[in-house]
């Protein structure tokens, strides 16, 4: 019995041989950003004696469970009660990086990466010949982007005149933040009653896109066709390693009513304006395609080309008048699409003029029978 007892007292005098450490998270009520930010928290020492240990944070991925980023600080003093820490207490901080797919800023005030995460916090007393564990707490938490994507065409509320429109968005920021950026496109169409906000969220997409890599969809023809009667919304989600980090505003279209073919026709104006970008300028062309073009070479022509550029293999369209005759100074030239054989109604074409010195001007329409 003696030797029962004698055992249990050393065992309890071990236990009682270093102090436990609490750990209070006080993460900033805004979430997470930069690096310093991992650093707000409170040590509560439940021994007797000053401990010294250093603090080490892990962050992993949730999804993944993989190692995104280390940081380990310097030695700090841990006194028996409560000790509230700074960033400057525990300087100088090693950060190491995890696993390689994950784009982690190198500067120690550096962005942090955008996803969700667990964060655990151990502290490790640091004895002559072991590291001890004396401390430990884990929270998951979600690193937002500071600004989520944004919205750039067709304009909110605006009256597009194309069915088949392109939209466009800006990526989230801190870009250099994100690595396996992707993005989720939606299209809806909104009631009398709904506010935009309400239809993305409520009603059933006329179509959507998962996973586009690139920060602009073409509306495809393969799709139905919008209708100049109805009110559409959009909405774009940023996705980071495909966990969303940030959804768009909403914004909301109309089509422009048509204009009747032979008004289109026959109304003089509406001359659209060359541009030395393939995507840069856009029509509608309802039977005839009007086009401005400055001519300050005083050559007497100019090369035209045809494309049509609706599907991914870009096809050129035979022109029966391959020039074009033009003068010094400003030109307003016009093509008869009508008399130009594999016209295809509500395709998208790109018009190329070519001067005598090789530059170029384009303009991509629409063609309507």
């Amino acid at each position: 019995m003696r030797k029962y007892l004698l055992i249990l007292l050393l065992l309890a005098a071990g236990c009682t041989g270093y102090a436990q450490v609490v750990i209070n998270l006080q993460l900033p009520p805004l979430g997470l950003t930069i690096k310093p930010q991992l650093w707000n928290l409170s040590l509560v020492n439940s021994g007797k004696t000053t401990t010294y240990a250093r603090v080490e944070v892990v962050m992993t991925d949730v999804a993944t469970n993989q190692r995104v980023l280390t940081g380990t600080t310097n030695m700090v003093s841990v006194p028996a009660g409560v000790r509230q820490l700074q960033l400057r207490d525990l300087l100088p901080i090693t950060y190491n990086p995890g696993t390689p797919g994950y784009v982690v800023d190198p500067s120690p005030e550096g962005f942090l990466p955008t996803g969700v995460f667990n964060i655990c916090y151990s502290i490790l007393q640091v004895n002559s010949d072991y590291v001890e564990r004396i401390g430990e707490e884990c929270e998951t938490v979600e690193i937002e982007p500071i600004s989520p994507p944004q919205l750039m065409t067709p304009l909110d509320e605006e009256q597009v005149d194309i069915s088949r429109p392109l939209f466009a968005w800006v990526p989230p920021s801190p870009y250099s933040t994100l690595n396996g950026l992707l993005y989720d496109w939606i299209l809806v169409e909104v009631q009398a009653t709904q506010s935009p906000a309400d239809a993305v969220q409520q009603n059933i997409p006329i179509l959507s896109r998962q996973n586009i890599a690139y920060t602009n969809f073409q509306y495809p023809l393969s799709a139905p066709e919008l209708d100049s009667t109805r009110l559409y919304a959009w909405r774009v989600t940023a996705k980071n390693n495909l966990l969303p980090i940030g959804n768009s505003e909403v914004w909301s279209f109309r089509l422009r009513r048509p204009i009747p073919d032979s008004a289109a026709i026959f109304k003089p104006g509406g001359f659209a304006k060359l541009n030395r970008e393939e995507n840069a300028s856009y029509t509608v062309a309802r039977g005839i395609l009007r086009f401005e073009y400055l001519n300050d070479l005083n050559t007497a022509s100019v090369q035209l080309k045809l494309f049509d550029i609706s599907s991914s293999r870009r096809q050129q369209v035979q022109l029966d008048n391959s020039t074009g005759q033009v003068r010094l100074g400003q030109n307003l030239l016009q093509i008869d699409l009508r008399q130009q054989r594999g016209m295809v109604n509500k395709h998208v074409y790109l018009l190329e003029v070519t001067n005598a010195h090789g530059e170029k001007g384009y303009l991509k329409f629409e063609f309507r029978e």
